[in-house]
Order: C-alpha cells, then structure tokens, then sequence
C-alpha cells in the first residue's frame, strides 16, 4: 500500500512540474498543444482551447507540450506569437524555470508541514541500535567488538568530548580502519573502551563505521521557528542532491553500472532508482512513520529540481541557459547546432533509466 502511495504521490509531483510550465505559457500567452497525465497508451482525452487534455495508461508522470519548443519542428493552428521559440528571452526563462520552482515549493510545503505540526526527530548521542543487527543478525560491526549496548551514551571519541550526533558521525567518517578509543555512560558509570573502525564506500571513498544508531528525540517548533529550520534543511538537501548528480555521472559510476549486466554488484549509495526503486524505498521507510516517507518525498521533490536545472538540452536547465545567453547577448543559438548534444544526454539518460529499472527488479533495494 505505502508503495502505491509513494508512485502516485511521485506523478502527482511530475505532473505538477509540467503544471508550472502550463500556467507559465499560458500566462506568457504561449501556446500548449499537450497536456497529459502518465505515458503509453491513450485512455481518453477531451480538447479544449486548442489544448489536448488527457489520461494515458502508464501512471508514472506526465507531460507537457509546448509548440516551438524546437524551432525546426512543424507547428500549425497556431499564430507566430504563440510559439515558444518566438518568444522573448524573459518569457522563455519563465516558463522554462516554473516546473523547478514549483518542486523547490513543494518540497519546503512538505517539509514546513513537518516541522510545524510534527516536530523534528533530532538524533542524541544515546545508542538505539548496534550493528546491522535487523538486516544481518549475525552481524559482527566494530560497536559489538567494543561491547557498547542500545541505551550506552557515548560522550568522547579519541580522547575529544562530543557533542551532538552529527560532531560523532563527522569523526567516524574520516577514520576508516583506525583503532578508536569510545567514551560511554552506562548506569551512570563512565566507561573507556577501544574498537577498530570498518572502512565502507561511500560516494566512492572509503568511509569508517562503527555500527550505531541513535535514539531520537522529537523537539517541536513553532511555526515562526518552522521557517527558518525549514529553509535550512531544503538548503542541505539541495546540497545533497547536487552532490548525488555529481555522484550518479562520475566515470567510474558509470563504469560500475555497466557492470550490471555482466553480474557486478553496485553498490545501493550510487545505484540510480526507477519509480519501482523508489516504491520499494518508500514501503520500507514508511514501516518507520510517514513522516521519514513524506521527508523522503520532499527530498525527491529536490532532486528533481536539481536534476532539471542540469544546464544541457532538452532538460529544463538547458532552455533557462540558452534564454539568459539570449538576453546577455542578443543572438539566438540554433537548434540543430545543440542536436548532438541532446542526443548524447538522451542515450545517457535511457542507460540510465533501463538500468535503474533493470536494478531495482534484479536487485531490490535494502534500507
């Protein structure tokens, strides 16, 4: 159920990206031949104003089109000042940055709604859990070897006291494979103990872990501090999802999801994830609360602003690129001299996208 949730609140966000792009045309008086709910196979639809609006069978998204958009394309029924290419630079950038816009929002409505009526988790320093003990019982993480136990406060790493969560986190991170003295509070008692850290890849760097988790403490805000906290955290995850698209086109990601299909495994932080992918994420995070599955869908909200501001053709990035060079310089770029360009992100993204499915039905995703 939390996975047929997940897929349609993702194409209730696609299909309020390319809403954004429809009322900003429309209000630019552009025109809109296209207005369509999911891909595939027509369902039905009904026109009106010369825009074809409708229903296809495959529910994952939506789309919008926009007559001009490529000035070679054949148009008709339509006046010149209707077309998106005979537009001026302004109304182009407009129309071309409403979709990303429009995902920036949502994700800080869902995150605001959060932190306003929810409160936030925020991680302590008091350990929940040990290991992977819930995926691998058997599991033998450096925390065991240390004999911590869920309810140990640790309150020192390496001789330094720490003070939050993500100070500890910070420190285990950059020593991979070193021996690590941990200060706890146990009944009370202070204890002194010594582990070697794992060293796991990260983002394609090698990463320490020590296998604990915290106990989280939910703090509420108010909603004037709802604001703030709000725009703060969707500044992190922009980071973030900046981070992962520089992550998902390295060479050498590239190079481990070719691996695929001679039966590699890759690695789940740089594994791309289809909207079954994401279902299956969203299933298991919800067992957590809907707030971490509703968190999650802020998140992807973000990712797909970052990821349509990517400044290459056909994606949105591209046209707001070519509409400010436009207005900086007063020249127009030809559309079949950026044609080569748009094929080769195309053939990326169709990798990318058959591989994610391909992964996520072969290899479904563990949180």
């Amino acid at each position: 159920m939390n996975a047929i949730l997940t897929i349609l609140l993702l194409t209730l966000f696609v299909v309020l990206h390319e809403f954004g792009h429809y009322i900003s045309a429309r209000r630019s008086k552009i025109a809109v031949s296209e207005f369509f709910v999911g891909f595939g196979p027509k369902l039905f639809s009904f026109k009106r104003n010369n825009t074809e609006y409708g229903l296809k069978a495959i529910l994952l998204g939506g789309y919008v089109k926009i007559p001009g958009m490529d000035e070679n394309e054949p148009v008709s029924d339509y006046k010149s000042d209707e077309l998106f290419h005979t537009a001026s630079w302004t109304k182009k950038l407009y129309i071309a940055s409403s979709g990303i816009l429009v995902n920036f929002f949502l994700a800080w409505i869902i995150l605001f709604s959060i932190f306003a009526f929810y409160g936030i988790d925020q991680p302590t320093l008091k350990i929940a859990t040990i290991g992977d003990s819930i995926t691998d019982p058997n599991d033998d993480a450096p925390s065991k070897k240390a004999g911590l136990l869920p309810g140990d406060i640790i309150y020192s790493f390496n001789g330094s006291e720490v003070q939050s969560w993500e100070e500890l986190v910070s420190i285990i991170e950059v020593n991979p494979e070193k021996n690590v003295s941990i200060g706890y509070i146990r009944n009370s008692q202070m204890y002194l103990t010594t582990t070697t850290l794992e060293s796991r890849i990260f983002n394609n760097e090698p990463t320490g872990y020590l296998g604990v988790s915290p106990v989280l403490e939910r703090q509420t805000l108010g909603l004037l501090q709802a604001i703030p906290a709000t725009t703060l955290i969707e500044i992190d995850m922009t980071k973030a999802a900046i981070k992962g698209i520089f992550t998902l086109f390295n060479p050498s990601t590239l190079e481990a999801l070719l691996g695929t299909y001679t039966g590699e495994e890759v690695p789940d932080e740089v594994r791309p994830l289809s909207p079954i992918g994401l279902a299956q994420a969203g299933n298991q995070i919800a067992e957590g609360g809907y707030v971490n599955l509703f968190s999650l869908l802020a998140f992807v909200n973000i990712f797909l602003a970052v990821f349509n501001s990517i400044p290459l053709v056909p994606l949105d990035g591209g046209r707001i690129v070519l509409a400010l060079y436009e207005g900086i310089t007063g020249k127009k770029i030809e559309d079949k001299k950026l044609y080569p360009i748009a094929a080769v992100v195309i053939f990326i993204f169709v990798f990318l996208g058959i591989t994610a499915f391909y992964l996520d039905i072969t290899q479904p995703i563990r949180l």
